[in-house]
């Protein structure tokens, strides 16, 4: 069995003890069935981790750290992904997926056909879940840095808000995309994603006057839970680091 890891957010040097919040406590306990001497992986989220044992009292836990190191697995290129807000659990799962890609920055958008609609505490607290998921991704996926998640926002300040290089927003329909395809590689790339009933077309606009890239993936119209996914593989193919196996073989 795998090694577990957990994200704490605290300050990690050799020989410490770290006393576990009772989530972590019951999760390593009740959930992952840990016992007492049980080896751990603890990341800070800013790219530090570090092998530990799990001590365990009746109510209480403690990890005694070992070796601290740095490690990265972070692409190198910045992927920020904008991506309107979905109904029911599909944003949850955008979240979560988008993380093992390794995104850099996620950006929840309120648009004018979003289904979804959150004020106030409501739009907090459905933060509050978007950023677990994604310590929970980075837990499952060996990320020890945590992508930034934005609150939810309009799709005016999101755009504003915007500072990588390459900018593509998804349309079904683009008459010349030979524009989306940058000399140099990028060091960032932000991708715009429509809700369900796609952008309208000022928004539309407003995206391309600040310099958004209608692009299109392929001949197919992919629903707004899986474009930005395939949007982000198909980044980090060109300019991360995904690669294809090599083979001499012939198709047949």
């Amino acid at each position: 069995m795998r090694t577990p890891r957990i994200h704490l957010d605290t300050l990690l040097s050799p020989g410490a003890e770290i006393a576990l919040p009772p989530d972590r406590l019951n999760y390593l306990k009740n959930v992952l069935r840990l016992r007492d001497g049980q080896a751990v992986i603890v990341f800070d989220g800013r790219d530090n981790q570090a092998t530990a044992r799990l001590q365990l009292g009746r109510r209480e836990g403690v990890l005694l750290l070992d070796e601290v190191v740095r490690h990265s697995v972070e692409s190198p290129l910045q992927t920020h992904l904008l991506q309107a807000m979905a109904k029911g659990e599909k944003m949850d799962w955008i979240i979560q997926k988008a993380v093992e890609l390794g995104v850099h920055r996620i950006t929840p958008v309120m648009t004018e056909r979003s289904v979804v609609e959150l004020k106030s505490e409501r739009a907090d607290r459905r933060h509050g879940r978007f950023v677990d998921i994604a310590i929970s991704a980075c837990e499952q996926s060996g990320r020890n840095t945590l992508p930034q998640i934005d609150p939810i926002t309009s799709l005016e300040t999101a755009l504003n808000d915007v500072t990588a290089s390459c900018r593509w927003i998804l349309h079904p329909v683009v008459e010349d995309a030979s524009h989306a395809k940058p000399t140099q590689p990028p060091a960032s790339a932000a991708v715009l994603i429509g809700p369900e009933g796609g952008f309208t077309d000022d928004e539309i606009r407003q995206a391309l006057q600040r310099s958004f890239e209608a692009v299109q993936l392929g001949p197919r119209i992919l629903r707004t839970e899986t474009a930005g996914l395939a949007a982000l593989t198909a980044l980090q193919l060109r300019w991360g680091d995904y690669s294809l196996p090599h083979t001499d073989e012939p198709h047949t």
